[in-house]
């Protein structure tokens, strides 16, 4: 019994948006405990809810470890992986926990959310509806299925069904977050807004509601809702065809001269809409709030790469000077990997991506030395430079 209470005091911490509370009191519990499988679960909940995600991963793994029947470790793991973009791992963690127990519908959310992130609106939609036939009044289930219906052009049915979510449960701030991103995938910024706004009253820890916030004073900028809703509509196809479309418009570019400044537009966005949207949002009185540490730091260094290429470019090409040309190129250059680093959920991929960032940063900084000293091997050391970058540009973009 006094185990049970205990699990229930974190849990209610959990529930009242305690998370820090909740940590320190499962810690507590666990001096005494530590091979308590359940609290270990409520544990990385409490984690999680503190973006402590690899921490959150290692303790549902632990509590696997300890209890390989527990049905909810392996959903607390699979939330942990999938909240850090690992969604083949999280896709295995999620069919354990159903093989152990099919009729959870939190289970089937999950699920749900990782075919919606994979751009399979089909299994996604299927899943929510198990989940609703195990509990028909599951709020998340509900707001799943309706941006499922919506992706999918049944525009009536999702909003019957988000009309039903908020019926069942007019306070959840999941709801709201997923009428706030349904608004902004039909272009409607300030509706959008709204609904995260009230999504943050009600859960100001919600960190899908604040990417939604973000996103959508982002998308108040025509050109980043233009190629926001392309790019959700690019969601709904698999990798493949994805990798068949940038190759597709990249040849059409060749062959059609004419629509060569529309494809580097296309590639620009496609590269640096985020970190660009990001830096203006800092000029604005409620976006600076919304950006989290990290994007304010990934700005940062954005715009000084960006600013310094710029000005030594100018200073190149008006004194005629040729080491502040090449600086300027490498300057710029390395803008893809430091993108391309921040885009990487996986850490094995985050890390790949960093040490080809600086070895291209190596052969950069080579390539300036070799210009200001004339050395006969400039020309063939900003070559390596140029084609890395191109080959990283490639690669990044084609990897599944």
């Amino acid at each position: 019994m006094e185990s049970y209470q205990a699990l229930d005091r974190v849990q209610l911490l959990l529930q009242h948006q305690r998370p820090h509370d909740a940590e320190q009191e499962a810690r507590r519990l666990l001096r005494d405990d530590p091979d308590n499988s359940p609290l270990l679960c409520l544990l990385a909940l409490a984690q999680m809810a503190q973006e402590q995600l690899p921490a959150a991963k290692a303790t549902a793994e632990h509590a696997i470890h300890i209890d390989p029947e527990n049905a909810f470790a392996f959903y607390v793991l699979s939330a942990a992986l999938l909240r850090q973009q690992e969604l083949p791992a999280a896709l295995n963690a999620i069919e354990e926990a159903l093989a152990l127990n099919p009729e959870d519908a939190d289970y089937q959310h999950v699920l749900g959310q990782i075919r919606f992130h994979q751009g399979q609106l089909h299994a996604a939609l299927r899943a929510a509806e198990a989940g609703l036939a195990a509990d028909p009044t599951h709020v998340d289930c509900l707001g799943l299925r309706a941006r499922c219906l919506s992706r999918l052009g049944r525009g009536d049915e999702a909003s019957a069904n988000f009309d039903e979510a908020l019926r069942q449960s007019p306070t959840d701030a999941g709801t709201h977050a997923d009428l706030g991103w349904v608004a902004l995938e039909r272009g409607r910024a300030k509706e959008a807004s709204r609904h995260f706004q009230e999504a943050l009253r009600l859960n100001p820890t919600s960190e899908y509601a604040r990417e939604g916030l973000v996103a959508a004073l982002k998308s108040r900028f025509w050109l980043y809702s233009w190629f926001y809703r392309f790019t959700v509509w690019t969601q709904t196809m698999s990798p493949n065809m994805r990798q068949g479309l940038f190759i597709g418009l990249f040849l059409l570019s060749r062959l059609v001269p004419v629509l060569l400044p529309l494809y580097l537009v296309f590639v620009y966005m496609s590269w640096f809409a985020e970190p660009l949207f990001n830096s203006l949002l800092r000029f604005n009185r409620y976006g600076r709030y919304a950006l989290s540490a990290e994007n304010t730091r990934y700005s940062n260094q954005f715009l000084a790469l960006l600013f310094s290429g710029l000005v030594l470019l100018g200073t190149g090409h008006y004194a005629a000077l040729s080491v502040p040309t090449t600086a300027g190129i490498v300057a710029l250059g390395l803008l893809f990997p430091l993108v391309g680093t921040q885009r990487q959920w996986q850490p094995k991929r985050k890390q790949q991506s960093s040490w080809f960032g600086w070895a291209l940063a190596a052969a950069g900084v080579l390539a300036i030395v070799a210009e200001a000293l004339s050395l006969p091997v400039e020309a063939q050391i900003f070559q390596v430079f140029l084609y890395g970058t191109l080959a990283y540009i490639w690669f990044t973009a084609l990897r599944p």
